[in-house]
């Protein structure tokens, strides 16, 4: 898809239309904007200008601004500006399909979609995901940039963070439309899966909640855990949704007789 492109009076300007088309200093840009907890309308007017090379010069009366590009000046109302900015309203929103910064440093981020990426990998990046939104520990980002990242020695800044922690929301959210047997709505009684165990203890749950991942992979056989360890996640997680959907049909079919 090409970039939006309007005319604002005499200034032409383009941006991207979707989460897809960012550059990897564009997302870096937007991470440390959402880093700083600015309203979405200031992340989206921030971006407007950096990309377009515009430069505010000052705020007249009515609501209008004097705005400059290069040598050349225009004055445009807020309503204007609201309506170029409308193009980013994605960013309100997580990205359908995952994207991340595909390289910090040197170290070059592993696939988005985690697809060719060994299970194991996925569920030491899941727990500590679900560790993060239950204690927002930095640290557990850290870990998880060294995995994603395939380095000890990567170094993320706080966008990075951001951009960590809004790639793996955006996976899960495209894991729960690919899976939807297998990722259900997380209840009060559940961890989310039709697998989890539903412990109240934050870490006995993960625990609980991948060794049940292993079992049902396995079918119980301990002898076959390292080459499920191995497999590659959406292979892996195919096999779960349709155990979980197998779960499910005996559960319904069980509740009518």
């Amino acid at each position: 898809m090409l970039p939006y492109f309007c005319s604002m009076e005499t200034f032409n300007i383009t941006l991207p239309t979707s989460w897809a088309e960012l550059s990897d200093k564009q997302l870096h840009m937007v991470y440390s904007l959402f880093a700083r907890d600015l309203s979405s309308s200031e992340v989206k007017t921030l971006c407007l200008m950096k990309w377009n090379g515009l430069k505010v010069l000052g705020q007249m009366p009515d609501k209008r601004f004097l705005i400059k590009r290069g040598k050349e000046e225009v004055i445009l109302s807020t309503r204007q500006i609201q309506q170029a900015t409308s193009v980013l309203d994605y960013l309100d929103s997580f990205a359908p399909m995952p994207v991340r910064i595909s390289k910090i440093s040197k170290h070059k981020a592993i696939a988005a979609d985690f697809e060719k990426v060994p299970f194991e990998q996925f569920l030491f990046v899941e727990n500590l995901f679900q560790g993060y939104l239950n204690t927002q520990n930095d640290e557990l980002l850290l870990q998880m940039a060294q995995v994603l990242y395939a380095s000890d020695h990567v170094k993320p800044d706080k966008a990075h963070h951001v951009g960590i922690f809004y790639w793996m929301a955006s996976l899960k959210q495209y894991f729960a439309g690919l899976f939807s047997n297998f990722y259900k709505p997380v209840t009060n009684n559940s961890d989310g899966n039709l697998l989890g165990s539903g412990q109240p203890d934050l870490y006995s749950q993960l625990r609980d909640s991948t060794n049940a991942m292993i079992r049902a992979l396995t079918g119980g056989d301990i002898t076959k855990e390292a080459a499920i360890m191995k497999m590659d996640t959406w292979r892996a997680l195919t096999e779960l949704d349709a155990k979980a959907r197998e779960v499910e049909e005996i559960r319904k079919a069980t509740q009518n007789k």
